[in-house]
């Protein structure tokens, strides 16, 4: 990427930053969008939510087109667990239907389709990785007639793995069910279409690849399928049209809710946000996916074969094409020390507990992990010299990264 992009991103002149798959750093033109939405709100308390929810819709479509889907197939939620719940509470599960996951899968997703086993009766099915890698036939003998929902991560947080969801679209799709989709690691990293991929339902955070806010996501829904799911949450913002309420003049009743995606979204969203995402998206369209999704596997690749040669234990298989690579290494208390000394930022995570990062787990239990997980993330807005720079400090410490090897698959 040239000069100009990295000027966007200060953080690159203080530091390394191989963390995007953490969160990303923002580019100037987001955080000024962001500034010029409190200068609004100081100024003259920031307009009318009818100019805010223009906004909205401007993010909505430009989301719409980034993944090859029509406006009214998106609705705006502030996570993306909202969303999977959007798709676990809407669908009508009954007693006796299943949910066909992945041990890859991000621990939230997981958490709400455990809940309607609890709530209602439904049936959880784990397809275990074999080495890292999960193909459709690790699939296959858990999907059935009474499968409502195979739910994966696109692009798993853990080890960078790329699901092949055309190839699960099609099995699903076979049996009567649908395909959700958790495309946080991917949107913004990687193309996405959802229509020749045969996604039914897609949730995505806004505050990794995307460039965006942290309490902001996107559901996207597949247009036939709107009919199908209905809303559990309510609110005046699934008002489509209102009407006078006949015995209280003064106050009104709706006439016609939304039946598009928007019929999700219940009141008041993250309006700044809202802002800073539509500035976000702007910026990755004038840059254009392809060039993106190019320059962040062209880094990738070199970070997987970097790592290789120096002898780690990869946990990302051989062939991936995504964001992240992960290793194995022996001491995850020095291996961020020495990345933090040399202003490398990147995610340093105990094997045993993925949800936790080296730092936190220390404060709770006193001591560090000895075996961790070193997970790279690299964006556009990096170089390949950053990527030389962080092989040449691991080569000085090689010993960090030779573990004994352990049997068995990935732990999610």
């Amino acid at each position: 990427m040239n000069e100009k992009v990295r000027s966007d991103f200060p953080v690159t002149s203080e530091l390394i930053y191989l963390d995007t798959a953490y969160y990303s750093p923002y580019p100037l033109p987001v955080y000024q969008a962001g500034r010029d939405f409190l200068d609004m709100r100081v100024s003259r308390t920031g307009g009318r939510t009818s100019e805010w929810a223009d906004v909205m819709d401007e993010a909505r479509d430009r989301i719409a087109k980034l993944i090859n889907a029509k406006p009214d197939e998106i609705a705006i939620t502030t996570n993306t667990t909202e969303g999977t719940n959007i798709v676990a509470t809407s669908l009508g599960l009954q007693p006796g239907d299943n949910v066909v996951w992945d041990d890859l899968d991000y621990p939230s997703n997981i958490v709400v389709w455990l809940n309607q086993e609890q709530t209602r009766g439904v049936q959880n099915r784990e397809a275990k990785n074999r080495q890292g890698v999960l193909d459709v036939v690790d699939f296959e003998p858990l999907v059935d007639s009474r499968t409502r929902v195979l739910s994966v991560s696109h692009v798993s947080d853990r080890n960078g793995y790329v699901h092949d969801l055309k190839s699960l679209a099609d099995l699903v799709h076979a049996h009567g069910g649908y395909l959700h989709v958790d495309g946080t690691q991917a949107v913004g990293a990687l193309q996405m279409d959802v229509k020749a991929l045969g996604v039914d339902f897609l949730t995505c955070g806004t505050y990794k690849w995307l460039l965006g806010p942290t309490g902001l996501g996107f559901f996207y829904v597949k247009e036939e399928l709107l009919s199908e799911l209905q809303p559990v949450f309510c609110g005046w913002r699934q008002v489509k049209e209102w009407q006078p309420y006949p015995d209280f003049p003064l106050r009104l009743y709706p006439r016609e809710l939304w039946g598009s995606a928007r019929k999700f979204e219940c009141a008041t969203v993250h309006f700044q946000g809202l802002y800073e995402l539509k500035a976000a998206l702007d910026y990755i369209d004038g840059i254009g996916m392809d060039k993106i999704e190019r320059q962040v596997l062209q880094l990738s690749s070199k970070v997987w074969k970097g790592l290789h040669d120096l002898g780690a234990e990869l946990k990302t298989p051989r062939g991936t094409r995504s964001g992240i690579v992960t290793c194995w290494v022996n001491d995850g208390r020095r291996t961020e020390e020495l990345l933090t000394k040399r202003n490398i930022t990147v995610s340093v995570k105990p094997a045993d507990d993925p949800r936790e990062y080296v730092g936190r787990y220390q404060e709770s239990l006193g001591s560090a992990p000895i075996r961790s997980d070193l997970r790279i993330s690299p964006h556009f807005f990096n170089t390949e010299e950053e990527i030389d720079h962080l092989l040449s400090v691991l080569e000085s410490r090689t010993e960090l990264l030779r573990p004994a090897t352990e049997a068995g698959s990935t732990r999610a």
